[in-house]
Formats: C-alpha cells, structure tokens, sequence
C-alpha cells in the first residue's frame, strides 16, 4: 500500500509539472524536435486577425506565404490588394526569451531601414503555429504550406 501510494504520489506531481510549465500557452508540453526545427516551415496564414477583426478571408492575408529558413533567412510573399501582385520580402527571423517569442525582421530596400516586428510564440507544433504581435494588434494562425 505504501508503494502504491509513493507511485501515485510521485505520478501526480509529474502530472502538475508538466502542465503547468507548458512553454506555450496552447503547447506542445514535450516534443522531440526542437524549437527552431519546428519553426523552419514553409506557412501559409490559416487565419488572421487584427485589431481584435478576423481578416483571414481577404487577399492579402489568403495568398500570403511565409518561408522560414534554418539558417535564419525569412521570406514573406504578400499580395498587394488592389493589383493583386505578388511581391516577396526578404528578412530574418530569431527566437529569443527562452524561445517564447520571435523576432522577424524584414529588408525594405526603398525605406532605407529594417522594419522589426516581435512576436509572443502561442503554439508550436511541426505543422501549425500561432503568433500574436507583443502589442496585441495582430494575431496569426499558420499552417503548413503545401
């Protein structure tokens, strides 16, 4: 009875560390690959919202590709929504703060300047990911890209 008791005791504060010491707010609790591998995707924007709005249904947000390179290098194509064109941004991204947030930086040749977006890590899976904007203004559910 004793062992039986030392188990279950020992069983539930495994239970109580793994959940609560979850990295992210909507997990994985443990995964075999690591934070970066699971990054390193090419996405496509399931759904996105801005500013508290769901705005995944307009072009600019369905025909956006995200491409995230192992090394570092970032590709975003986005559709201009009045021409409906096709351009791509070149950057880099980086997980920082014990991996719980992104930084994804992109080159914009004629501003003359980097423009830096930081991002809190939601979810993290091999083939989905969730990002929201540090300032809250822009959530983004990516799955991955065909």
């Amino acid at each position: 009875m004793k062992k039986l008791l030392t188990f279950l005791f020992i069983l539930s504060v495994g239970v109580i560390f793994f959940t609560a010491c979850r990295k992210y707010e909507e997990g994985p609790n443990i995964s075999l690959r690591t934070k970066k591998a699971r990054v390193t995707n090419n996405w496509r924007v399931e759904s996105a919202e801005v500013n508290g709005v769901e705005r995944s249904q307009e072009p600019y947000w369905t025909k956006q590709k995200h491409y995230f390179r192992r090394n570092g290098d970032y590709v975003v194509t986005v559709i201009d929504p009045n021409t409906l064109e096709a351009t791509n941004l070149n950057g880099s991204w980086k997980l920082y703060d014990n991996d719980r947030k992104i930084a994804l930086t992109l080159r914009r040749a004629n501003a003359g300047q980097d423009s830096v977006s930081d991002y809190n890590v939601l979810k993290l899976f091999n083939k989905q990911m969730w990002l929201r904007r540090t300032d809250n203004s822009v959530e983004l559910h990516f799955i991955e890209s065909e």
